[in-house]
This record gives structure tokens, C-alpha cells and sequence, in this order.
């Protein structure tokens, strides 16, 4: 059977769910394909290709793209079964009824995914398969997948060899599942709840089979640095950090980045790191003000501790990658101004801040929604979190101001010097594409040199840069 993976537009990140969902249709026999919407006409596509299903996965924001072109595949090719998953319909499942989808999938789709392919090449219901909701049905969810090693390699030839991906110096890789910890802004936590009593949630490849991962697409395609994209990769007094560093040290021999918190971070996490070819981290800062990070957000960090982490990677010259979220419910532009001032404080490398987004089922979410600064309604958030703010406790003069220091928060972290003409001026002044421009160039060149360093032909990194500041432009602008 053909499914046909659709896609909106890449962004230069691998997307581990849609390449595990294809590399386990693949080896159950059924043929892929990838639709990119900003690059070709879709319905051509599916003329060509004959597709069985179709299948989209969605964060918020990015979901009304998908709707909305699934309406038009529905009224032309009404016999393709057209399903959703993803964190959208994991938490919102009520969307699929003002849709024309034929069912969604709730949670992890490794298994679901499969028994819906086998029931619809054998014509059999599908009415009571676990994750998998209809208009008519919301089934029980199973239980976690608990051994990642057994999943086969998720397919990257699917964006590989289609796109310039395949070609992008930089690859990412996801060794883990879950997350332990409770921030209010994520949905480990209410996934957490969603699975409870069935099985672990924070789940691990082993590190032979993570290095044979890394070494499989090595061997097949260019790859100058290694990022690692789960939610946290190290943790301290950690046996499988030890064994994997001495590992990918052995085998790999790649510069790599990864992911942790400043209130994880220690000396010999960092020694351990740097070692086996660390060149960056990412630590999220989130807020200055104490309350907004550890009432509001639930971090539960004080200072002093991610003082410490960044200085640490200062002392091991490990570079440093940190979010900080602005425009947080009822806070104010001076608290936002004092997150750009810790973040300066802590010599970051290179800093962004994406814009508050309730997104639904987060606790985050639901406070925003309780609280009426949000009306619930998901159609209308951006598909960027860059974007401005969509809380209404906020004056449109200061959701402007919020999205200036969004873009020359990055600058003036990378040049302090420029902190009293930003923070005192700039960001009070209208929005311009000047903004815009500044913090693209900002981040394309701390990405490149500092953070994800990696070598381009002249000729591949101009047309890597222009694809990049389409995509920001995008992000930072009205959709329409």
C-alpha cells in the first residue's frame, strides 16, 4: 500500500516521527512518499503516486495548514483515508470534528500506525484499534513502546534523497523518549497522566544500538556534526552517558550538540562531554523573575544554579545554546528585559526568545485558558512561537515591543555593548524588517561558527542561507 507523508515546508531538522512512522511502514512492505506544500502541487502528486492514505503529523499552529489542504484532497480524491498525529490531535483530539479526516492518532503511533495500514489493505474495520479516534470512536490508548532498540532505523532516505537535507552537513538524532521533569509549557507532564500505568515513559535505546544508528547514516550520507534532539540527553552520575561518550568517541569522532538543564549540569558531566566532542550545549534560562520561572513555569532552579551551569561550560569552553520564553501570562516588559539581562550575565552564546503560546493540553495551556487571556481558539496561533504574543492580557503596543526584544534579544546577548541602544530605544520603535534581517544574520552566524559549526561551498551556503531567511521571515511574520 502507498502512503503519502505531507509535510508544510523543511526546516532543516530531521522529523524523527514521520522517518520512524515510514521506516516501520517500509518494513511491513508499504511504499512512502514525501508532499512538501511550499514546493509542489500536492494533488499532481497524489494523481502520480496513487496514495492509500495520506498522513500529516502536527504541532499546533502547523495543524490548520494541514486541514485545510485535507479539505480540498477530500472533495478530489475522496476515497484516500486521510489521518493526523501528533501533539495537536494528541492534545485537542476534539478538532477532527470540524475536519475532514477520517481519524487521528493520539499519542505514539509506532504500533497504531501499522494496525491501521494492515486493517485498510485488508478492508477490516478499524473501529477499535488503540490511539487511533474516529469521528465516531475514541479508542483506549496502549501501552508504551518500551524497547526502542527493536524499532528499525527511522527512514531518512524519505527527506534524504528528495530534498536538500540529504546534503545538510548537520544530522539529528533522538536516542531517548520522555522526560522526567514537569515544566508547565511542554506536555510531558499531561502525557505523563495520558499513559500512567502503562509503562515507563522516559525510555532509552542502548548505546550500541544508538552508535549503530549514528554509524548507519554516516556510512550513506555527508555529516560533519552530530545533533542530538531529545529533551534531555545528559543527565549526572549518569552509566550510560560514560559508556556512550567513550563509545562515540571511539566510533563516531564527530563534533556533537545536546540538551540539559543548568540544574543537572556538573563539572564532571562537563569533562565527560567535552571528552568524547562536545561543542555545544542547550540549557533553557526561560524567565529571570523567580516567580514566573518556578510558580508559573515550574522549572524549579534557583539562580545560583544556572550561574553555575553556564559557567561551567565557559570554564570547559563548551559553547552555550539557551531559550528564555517571553511575554509569560500577566508579566511585564521589564520582566522580559531582566530574562535578556541573565542571559547577557551568563554569557551565552546564542540566545533566543520565543513568545509565550498556550498550547493546548499543557498546564501552561489550561492556565492561560481558565484565566480567560486565552480564548482556546488554535486556529489562530501562528505556526512560530516566534510570533507575537496571542494572550489577550497584553496591549498591542506592548505585544510589538515583546516581538522586538524576540529578535534583538538575540543580537544584544551576542553584543552587550549594544545594550543600552536596544533595550532603552530599539525595541520601543516600530517593527521592522531591519529587525528581522539583524537577527537572522545573528543567528546564521553563532549557528555556524559557535553552536552547530560546519564547512559549506560557498555556493551551498548561499542557497542555505536564503532558504533559511525565508523560513525566519515566515516565522516572524503574519501568516496568510
Amino acid at each position: 500500500m502507498r502512503i503519502l507523508f505531507i509535510v508544510k515546508m523543511i526546516d532543516f531538522i530531521d522529523p524523527q516521527g514521520i522517518m520512524q512512522l515510514s521506516a516501520i511502514a517500509k518494513a511491513n512492505g508499504h511504499q512512502t512518499f514525501l508532499g512538501i506544500l511550499t514546493r509542489e502541487n500536492v494533488f499532481k502528486k497524489i494523481e502520480k503516486i496513487k496514495p492509500r492514505v495520506i498522513a500529516y503529523s502536527a504541532t499546533t499552529g502547523e495543524h490548520k495548514y494541514y486541514l485545510k489542504i485535507n479539505e480540498e484532497i477530500k472533495k478530489r480524491f475522496p476515497n484516500i483515508f486521510a489521518i493526523m498525529g501528533g501533539p495537536h490531535v494528541t492534545f485537542y483530539p476534539e478538532c477532527i470534528y470540524n475536519s475532514t479526516l477520517d481519524a487521528i492518532c493520539i499519542g505514539e503511533g509506532d504500533e497504531a500506525f501499522l494496525e491501521l495500514l494492515q486493517r485498510l489493505e485488508r478492508n477490516e474495520d478499524i473501529s477499535n484499534i488503540k490511539n487511533i479516534a474516529t469521528k465516531e470512536k475514541r479508542n483506549d490508548i496502549r501501552s508504551f513502546y518500551s524497547n526502542l532498540d527493536n524499532l528499525p532505523f527511522p527512514d531518512r532516505d524519505i527527506f534524504y534523497k528528495t530534498t536538500e537535507m540529504g546534503k545538510f552537513p548537520i544530522k539529528s538524532f533522538m536516542i531517548s523518549r520522555g522526560c522526567p521533569y514537569n515544566c508547565t509549557y511542554c506536555f510531558n507532564q499531561p502525557f505523563r497522566e495520558m499513559y500512567k500505568g502503562k509503562g515507563s515513559y522516559l525510555r532509552r535505546k542502548s548505546v550500541g544500538r544508538s552508535i549503530d544508528e549514528i554509524v548507519y547514516v554516516k556510512e550513506r550520507y555527508p555529516i560533519q556534526f552530530v545533533k542530538f534532539y531529545d529533551d534531555i540527553f545528559a543527565y549526572p552520575n549518569d552509566a550510560w552517558l560514560e559508556d556512550f561518550c567513550k563509545e562515540y568517541k571511539k566510533k563516531i569522532k564527530l563534533p556533537f550538540h545536546c540538551l540539559t538543564r543548568p540544574d543537572l549540569f556538573n563539572e564532571d558531566m562537563a569533562g565527560l562531554l567535552k571528552e568524547a566532542g562536545c561543542v555545544s550545549i542547550s540549557m533553557s534560562i526561560e524567565a529571570a523573575n523567580p516567580y514566573l520561572r518556578n510558580e508559573i513555569l515550574k522549572r524549579n532552579m534557583d539562580d545560583e544554579q544556572i550561574y553555575k551551569a553556564f559557567k561551567i561550560c565557559q570554564e570547559y569552553k563548551i559553547n552555550t545554546f539557551a531559550n528564555s520564553i517571553l511575554a509569560l501570562p500577566n508579566s511585564k516588559i521589564q520582566d522580559d528585559i531582566a530574562t535578556v539581562l541573565m542571559n547577557i550575565k551568563c554569557r551565552v552564546t546564542f540566545a533566543e526568545f520565543p513568545i509565550c503560546h498556550p498550547y493546548p493540553g499543557t498546564p501552561l495551556g489550561e492556565f492561560c485558558r481558565k484565566n480567560s487571556i486565552f480564548d482556546a481558539d488554535y486556529d489562530k496561533i501562528h505556526l512560530s512561537y516566534m510570533f507575537e504574543s496571542p494572550l489577550n492580557c497584553f496591549t498591542k503596543r506592548e505585544k510589538k515591543i515583546q516581538k522586538n526584544l524576540s529578535l534583538l534579544g538575540t543580537v544584544v546577548v551576542w553584543r552587550p555593548r549594544l545594550k543600552n541602544l536596544i533595550l532603552n530605544y530599539l525595541i520601543y520603535i516600530p517593527n521592522s524588517i531591519f529587525y528581522i534581517l539583524a537577527y537572522i544574520l545573528v543567528k546564521m552566524y553563532l549557528i555556524k561558527t559557535k553552536i552547530y559549526p560546519f564547512r559549506l561551498k560557498v555556493s551551498d551556503f548561499s542557497e542555505l542561507f536564503f532558504k533559511g531567511l525565508r523560513i525566519d521571515v515566515f516565522k516572524h511574520s503574519a501568516e496568510v
